[in-house]
C-alpha cells in the first residue's frame, strides 16, 4: 500500500524555486532514502512533507487522504513525524522531559510511560542520562534523543533528516543500527542522508535529487551497483 505520495510538488524560498515539481511515493513498510549534493532539495522535501515548508504547487497524500494544506501538528497526530536536521532538542529540559514533549499529541498516560521505557530500552545511553539536561549531551546523544522523541508520537511514517551529520564513525554506526531496529519494528522511513552508501545499505529504494528535481529512482541494490551513482555519490 502507498503510505505517502507527492505529485508535482513545488516549493519556493523567496524568488528561488527549491523544489521543481517533484514526485515520490513511499510504500508502507519501506525504507526509502533521498541522496544528492548539498542544496539539491532533500531537506526541503522532508520539510514540505512534514508541513513545515509551504507548498507552492502540487499535492501530498497520506493514507490516501490529501494533506497538502494540513498543519504540521495535525500530521503528527496522523502518524507522520520528522526528526529534523540539527536535532532540535530542548536544551534546558531533561532527557525525559524532551521525550515526553514528543507525546504532546497523546493523552494515554499509561501507554506514554510504556513508550518512554521502550525508548530507554532502544537507546540505553539515554536511560543513563534521563535526568540530564539535553543541552549537555554529546551530538550523538542528542541525535538519539531526537529520534526517540519522534518515536514517542507513535509514527507510522518517520522522516529522518541527516541523522549522521557531525557524528563520529562509531556513533554513526550506532545510529544506523537503530534505524534498522526501528524499521524492523514496522515503522516506515524516508531518510535524507549525506552518507549515501550507508543510506542505500539500509534502504529498499533510493532516489537521487539534483537541483530541486528527482533525476533517478531505483532499488537500493541497483543504485549501489550503478557506476554513475558510485562515481557521483559513493566515492568509487
Amino acid at each position: 500500500m502507498i503510505l505517502l505520495e507527492a505529485r508535482n510538488l513545488a516549493v519556493n524560498y523567496g524568488g528561488i524555486r527549491a523544489l521543481k515539481g517533484i514526485g515520490l511515493r513511499v510504500n508502507e513498510g519501506e525504507v526509502v532514502c533521498l541522496i544528492g549534493a548539498n542544496g539539491a532539495g532533500k531537506s526541503t522535501t522532508l520539510r514540505a512533507l512534514a508541513g513545515l515548508a509551504p507548498v507552492f504547487a502540487g499535492r501530498v497524500t497520506y493514507l490516501r487522504e490529501e494533506i497538502t494544506d494540513l498543519p504540521a501538528h495535525q500530521r503528527v497526530r496522523r502518524g507522520l513525524a520528522l526528526v529534523p536536521e540539527g536535532r532540535g532538542v530542548f536544551p534546558r529540559l531533561t532527557v525525559e522531559e524532551n521525550l515526553l514533549m514528543g507525546a504532546y499529541t497523546r493523552n494515554d498516560k499509561a501507554a506514554i510511560r510504556s513508550d518512554l521505557e521502550r525508548g530507554f530500552t532502544l537507546f540505553p545511553r539515554l536511560a543513563e542520562r534521563r535526568d540530564q539536561l539535553a543541552g549537555t549531551l554529546s551530538g550523538g546523544e542528542q541525535q538519539m534523543l531526537a529520534m526517540a522523541r519522534a518515536l514517542m508520537s507513535r509514527p507510522r511514517l518517520l522522516l529522518l533528516d541527516e541523522p549522521s551529520m557531525g557524528l563520529s564513525p562509531i556513533m554513526v554506526q550506532k545510529i544506523f543500527d537503530t534505524i534498522r531496529a526501528i524499521a524492523a519494528d514496522g515503522v516506515t522511513l524516508l531518510l535524507v542522508e549525506q552518507n549515501a552508501r550507508l543510506a542505500l545499505e539500509v534502504s529498499q529504494r533510493g532516489l537521487v535529487m539534483e537541483g530541486g528535481e528527482v533525476v533517478f529512482s531505483a532499488p537500493a541494490a541497483t543504485m549501489l551497483a550503478d557506476r554513475r551513482v558510485r562515481e557521483a555519490y559513493l566515492g568509487a
